[in-house]
Order: structure tokens, then C-alpha cells, then sequence
């Protein structure tokens, strides 16, 4: 996390509070502010193996104070019925940043426990630090024999999995400089660990039977998994020693040749001196940088990652998710170019382009980097959308913005082409101009949650967003290739049509849009009030007419916004649900049925943006939009203030119930809702940045 913000000061530890390591290679550790492992995700060398995807392989460790005959625990597991060991009893304080920091007292010692990882590499470092905490009782200990006592725990599974006792286990340790490496299945890479100090390797096999995580029962899952256990260090140490283990899957770090082993301490310094230089630059690199926009960007680099082939990627969200076009391409302007990371975005952009096939961008993409699916109606769509803010990005570098159109343009006709031949799983172009998509069975926009095999939201038919996505692309195709000099893949006149025909079905009563149109044989149009017709005001060339721009806005601003996010279904609907929470059933039942969702951030700035130009009439207004952009930066600072205090430290969740008091749930961290809200504020700033630094100036912990 990026240090000296002050977001984690005063926090008291709490199995509630998330911390989150990352290390640019798809690698993280992750556990909660005790030190106690609550999910399955949980673990502090969770690896993204070559053509395996991630595994837990190092859980946990059991680390004991042991003074004389005393042994005082650090750490902290459940079990059933109970905790055990009980290191939160005599766990003091914890932070965040500059990386997981426990401080622990007893017996007149204060013993400081950080976690990170390093970057680049498939490595965790473990720092421990003792010192007097009390002169005084410390004296008593007189000669008193020191020692850490810490036991690696190995999972060694596929982190959506959980592991049991079994015997095709490998339980032999095999000796390297300063510790061992054990591999515990053939078709796992061996580990490295190793300590400094004065220490002795106890190799001891056993299980540790019954683990259990909290979270995973409330969430109906499985939750108790066994953990193996090859041995324990013995560390002889003093008050105002500092050692470092490490555990790591590069084979070079466990060398056994000759020669003094890699120097932890040289690791660790230059591991944290990486972590504090981008600050001082990052305000240079981004435009209108403030601290709070500084401070996400800087986050936000927990999100890319490079693939063991050297493909850039950028993972939809922790602990769970991995690589999806759609997130990504929703996600992608807020955490990379407009972050300050040019190169990285454009790289994400490249992969998804050379990735397309049969002009389709993929949905998704496994650990090496690799597509897994063309399955998604919006994907492509969405690709579009950022390649306009991308070219808006590099205006000012003619030389690279022409290799990015000579990449961008093939593949942009390609995606049109690859829609009207009907390439597009369950999609076709109308003889209206629209895309029609799915049948009753199917889910394939981005609410696509599922009970039984069935849609929780069916929204077959001619779903809005898709009609915003697909205008847009035409829109951008026709004006791109104008300038080109290319093939005019959509005339005006057919742009003409398609906004006419669109206002004729979507257009209700009130001004605002229907969620799905259908024709009256199909089931008729879906009118339930949704944030997906905001896209029809949003999008850089928006398929809406000026008309609506108000009343959507309005609709939306009265009956989905939110402090976190906009609703997924107005209050007022019959079918709201206002908590997500129980089982996988209860939750999906709903995911899409008014659970907030913080990325609708971002459409809707730009939505009340752009209503805030026209006046009534639909003409362009010349007021500036004070009032507008002051209520919506008032409402969304729970958001960046309170939120980023609670659940995933630093980061923010994915959803949170759709009534107060907006429990976050889903991924702790995750890379769309980032995004947009870090794009969103950029956006405010600029719409008003006299507004902007009166609130800014209000925000604890970024002043």
C-alpha cells in the first residue's frame, strides 16, 4: 500500500480487516489484520504457477515467543470451536503500509512480525524485529534462553480449492544454505525456505487437522482444510535482533552451491525503497494528481500483472478473479494510462487486439496469458470505448498515436465485421440496425448471475447497454475511418436511423429508457429502472437522445445512487433485494437485483456530465456544473474515506448491499471499481476544480 497516507492509522486489528501483497508476476499473499487466515484465498505465497494457475502453497506459519520454559504465541488459526494458537491476545497494533505490520507485547518484549512480497520475483519475506518493550521487565529475563519458533504451514492447492491429509504427499526435506526445500507433489514446484540468524531445521512432518475459515461458512462453502507442516526453525535470538525468513519458488534463491546466500536485508531494502520511489514521482506522471487520485493510482498496480510468457495483464480483482476482457476493458483507462502508466496500457491493449479471433476480444485469460473464451456480447464493444480514451491520451504523441490507430483500426472493423456476420455467439444484427442477443436460458451481458441454471435477470432481447456499446463503435468506425481515409464501415445515414429507431423503443413515458426492449410477441420491454441506460448518455458518441439525457440521470440520481456505487434495481421494484448476503443461491439471487456496484461510478459522472451541458430544450448550456459535481463528490466520500478503512484496506470492494448501512462484499479488491472511481474524479476535477480542492481539502488522511 502506498506509504504515508495515514488510511490505516488507528486501526484496531480485526478478522475483518484485509490486508493485500501483490508482486506484478499474478503472485499475492492476503490475510485479515490478526493474522488469522479466514478464507481459502488466504496465504502468504499464493503463486501464479506456468500452466497451473494460482496455488496457496505457503498458508500460514505458527511462530512462538519462547522465553525459558515460556512459549508466548504470535500467531492465530481457527479451528473448530475455537482459536488456536492465540497470538491475537497479545497483538498490540497492526498497519498496512508500507507493508502487513503486526506488533506484538509480552514479557517486557515487543516483537514486530511484517509481511512482503517481493516484486518480480516468487518470493515472501517474513521480518522480525524484537526489542524492549518495557526496560524494566525485560531486565528480569535475566539470561532467559530466546527463541522464535516458527513452523511453515503448506496448502499446496489450487487456491479455489482446499487440501486434506493424504498420503501422495512428499514429506522429505531436503538441506540448503541457511534452511530447506521440499516438494511436496511432482506436479508442483518445489519451495525455498530459508532464515537468518542463528537457528536449527527440526524437520517433523505432521498435519495440522481441521483448519477452518469463518468466511467460507457464512459464504456456504467448504471451510476446513488439513495443512502440512514439515518442520520448525528454532531461531536463537536477543532483544535488537532482526532476522528474515523467506520462502520462495526461484530456484537460484535456494542455491545449495557455494557462495554466501542472497542477502534478505538487501532484499527487503530494496523491496521497500521500490515501493516509496513511484510516489515521488507519481504527482509528475498524472495529470491533475492530488493526493487522493496520487494514492489510487499508486494502488491500482496491485491489479497488472506480466504472465510467465511476458503478456501484460490485468486481473479483474482479489482474491478470486482472474483475467476477463470485459473487467479489464471497463477497468483498464482508470488503472493504467490515466494513471500515469502509458506503456502498461497500451501493452493490455495490444494483447487483446493480437488475442482477438475472428474479430472477438476474449472474455477471459488464464494464467499464462492465454484466451479461454469468446463467449461475451460486450467485450469487443467495450474495446472500442477505450481505444477513444486511449487516443484522447496520446494527442500529444503523434508517433505513438498513429502506431496505436495503424493497431486499433484493423481490429475495431474486424469486431464490426465480425457482429453483422453473425460471429458473435447468440448475437445478430436486426433488420432495425439493433443487436439482439440470447435466448430466455442464456445471460450474457455483464448481469449474468445464475440459480439452477437459470438467469436471475433474464435480459434476452435488446438489452440498452448493448445498443450504447454498439452505437458508439459505429459512431467511432465512421469517424475514425473519415479521418483515415479508410472504408466507411457505418454511413451517417445508417447512424441516423439506428439513434431514430432506438428512441422509438427504448424511450418511455418519463423520458428515461426501458432495461430491455422486446418486441410485444417476445414478452414484452423490461422497464425496470437499472443503471445500464446511463451508458446511453455516457458513451463518447451516446445513442440517447438529448431529451432523456435529464431524466435518466434523474431517475438514476433519485433511485440507485448511492455513497459506494449506483443500485443495480430501483427500491421501488417488486423483485429489490436490499441485502447480498447467505448462501451462493441467496447472494446470486442478489447480485444484479439492487446490489450496489461501485464501477457504475464512472457512466455516471460522465452521464450527469453531459446532463449538466443541455439545458431543457437539449441545447448546450454554458453554466458550470458546481452544484452537480459538489453533491456527488459529498455523497461518494464514504467511499474514499471510510471504505478504504474497512474490508480490503487501501482498496476497494466490489459490491456492497443495496441499503444501509452498505456492507462491502464480493472481492475485497477489485480492479473496475478502482478504476472507475479513480477515472471518475479525475473527471469531477476537471468539470470543476475549484469544487474539487474545497472538497479535497475536507478528506482525512489525504491532506
Amino acid at each position: 500500500m502506498r506509504p504515508g497516507t495515514g488510511i490505516d492509522s488507528d486501526l484496531t486489528p480485526s478478522s475483518n480487516l484485509e490486508w493485500l501483497e501483490t508482486n506484478g508476476l499474478g503472485d499475492y499473499a492476503q490475510g485479515t489484520a490478526t493474522g488469522a487466515n479466514t478464507r481459502r484465498y488466504h496465504g502468504l505465497l499464493v503463486a501464479n504457477l506456468p500452466h497451473l494457475d494460482r496455488h496457496v502453497l505457503l498458508s500460514s506459519v505458527e511462530d512462538w515467543l519462547c522465553i525459558g520454559s515460556e512459549s508466548i504465541p504470535l500467531a492465530s488459526r481457527y479451528h473448530p470451536g475455537c482459536v488456536y494458537p492465540e497470538g491475537q491476545k497479545v497483538l498490540k497494533s497492526w498497519q498496512a503500509s508500507p507493508c502487513p505490520t503486526f506488533v506484538y507485547e509480552a514479557a517486557g518484549l515487543r516483537v514486530t512480525r511484517r509481511i512482503a512480497l517481493v516484486h518480480g520475483s516468487h518470493t515472501v519475506l517474513i521480518r522480525y524485529t524484537l526489542e524492549a518493550s518495557d526496560e524494566d521487565e525485560a531486565a528480569l529475563l535475566g539470561d532467559s534462553e530466546l527463541m522464535l519458533r516458527v513452523t511453515p504451514l503448506l496448502a499446496f492447492r489450487r487456491y479455489h480449492d482446499l487440501t486434506h491429509a493424504n498420503m501422495d504427499l512428499h514429506v522429505k526435506t531436503y538441506p540448503i544454505r541457511a534452511g530447506f526445500k521440499i516438494q511436496p507433489y511432482n506436479a508442483l514446484p518445489p519451495i525455498y525456505i530459508r532464515s537468518e540468524g542463528l537457528f536449527d531445521f527440526l524437520p517433523s512432518p505432521e498435519w495440522i487437522n481441521t483448519v477452518e475459515y469463518p468466511v467460507e461458512r457464512e459464504r456456504g462453502f467448504d471451510y476446513q482444510e488439513d495443512l502440512f507442516s514439515p518442520g520448525l526453525f528454532e531461531i536463537h535470538v536477543m532483544a535488537g535482533d532482526d532476522i528474515i525468513l523467506a520462502a520462495s519458488l526461484d530456484e537460484q534463491f535456494g542455491s545449495a552451491q557455494s557462495g554466501a546466500p542472497q542477502d534478505l536485508h538487501a532484499l527487503w531494502n530494496a523491496e521497500m525503497a521500490r515501493r516509496s520511489a513511484p510516489q515521488e514521482t507519481g504527482r509528475r506522471k498524472v495529470k491533475n494528481a492530488n493526493a487522493l487520485c496520487s494514492f489510487l493510482a499508486a494502488q491500482s498496480e496491485d491489479f497488472l500483472m506480466q504472465t510467465p510468457g511476458g503478456r501484460s495483464l490485468l486481473l479483474a480483482g482479489f482474491p478470486w478473479f482472474g483475467s476477463w476482457g470485459r473487467d479489464t476493458l471497463i477497468a483498464l483507462p482508470g488503472t493504467t494510462f490515466l494513471a500515469g502508466r502509458l506503456d502498461e496500457g497500451l501493452a493490455i491493449l495490444r494483447t487483446m487486439a493480437i488475442n482477438a479471433s475472428d474479430g472477438l476480444i476474449p472474455n477471459t485469460f488464464d494464467g499464462d496469458g492465454q484466451p479461454r473464451g469468446f463467449n461475451s456480447v460486450d467485450a469487443s464493444l467495450w474495446f472500442a470505448w477505450d481505444c477513444q480514451l486511449m487516443i484522447k491520451a496520446l494527442s500529444k504523441e503523434p508517433e505513438r498515436l498513429q502506431a496505436f490507430l495503424d493497431l486499433c483500426a484493423p481490429a475495431l472493423y474486424s469486431i464490426i465485421a465480425a457482429y453483422r456476420a453473425g460471429r458473435v455467439p447468440f448475437t445478430r444484427v436486426a433488420t432495425s440496425g439493433l443487436l439482439e442477443v440470447g435466448t430466455p436460458s442464456t445471460q450474457l451481458t455483464w448481469m449474468d448471475a445464475q440459480v439452477d441454471g437459470k438467469p436471475v435477470t433474464p435480459r434476452n432481447g435488446f438489452p440498452v447497454e448493448i445498443q450504447a456499446l454498439w452505437y458508439n463503435t459505429l459512431a467511432f468506425a465512421h469517424n475514425l475511418a473519415k479521418k483515415r481515409g479508410d472504408p466507411d464501415p457505418c454511413s451517417s445515414r445508417e447512424l441516423k436511423a439506428l439513434r431514430a429507431v432506438f428512441a422509438a423503443h427504448f424511450t418511455l413515458p418519463d423520458g428515461t429508457l426501458c432495461d430491455v426492449w422486446r418486441a410485444p410477441e417476445d414478452g414484452a420491454p423490461d422497464t425496470s429502472l437499472r443503471p445500464n441506460q446511463l451508458l446511453a448518455v455516457s458513451m463518447p458518441e451516446p445513442i440517447a437522445p438529448k431529451s432523456s439525457w435529464k431524466p435518466i440521470v434523474s431517475q438514476a440520481t433519485k433511485k440507485l445512487l448511492t455513497p459506494f456505487g449506483l443500485r443495480t434495481l430501483s427500491p421501488d421494484d417488486p423483485a429489490f433485494c436490499p441485502v447480498y448476503a447467505g448462501g451462493p443461491a441467496q447472494r446470486d439471487r442478489a447480485y444484479h437485483q439492487g446490489t450496489v456496484w461501485t464501477w457504475l461510478l464512472g457512466p455516471y459522472t460522465d452521464a450527469l456530465l453531459k446532463a449538466e451541458q443541455v439545458d431543457e430544450s437539449g441545447e448546450k448550456s454554458r453554466r458550470k456544473p458546481t452544484k452537480a459535481v459538489k453533491r456527488l463528490l459529498e455523497t461518494i466520500t464514504p467511499l474514499v474515506t471510510t471504505h478504504l478503512r474497512e474490508a480490503g484496506v487501501g482498496h476497494m470492494s466490489e459490491i456492497f448491499s443495496a441499503t444501509e448501512p452498505y456492507a462491502p462484499d464480493g472481492t475485497t479488491a477489485q480492479a473496475w471499481s478502482e478504476g472507475e472511481v479513480y477515472r471518475m474524479l479525475l473527471a469531477l476535477r476537471a468539470a470543476d476544480r475549484e469544487t474539487w480542492e474545497d472538497w479535497e481539502k475536507t478528506l482525512p488522511y489525504f491532506n
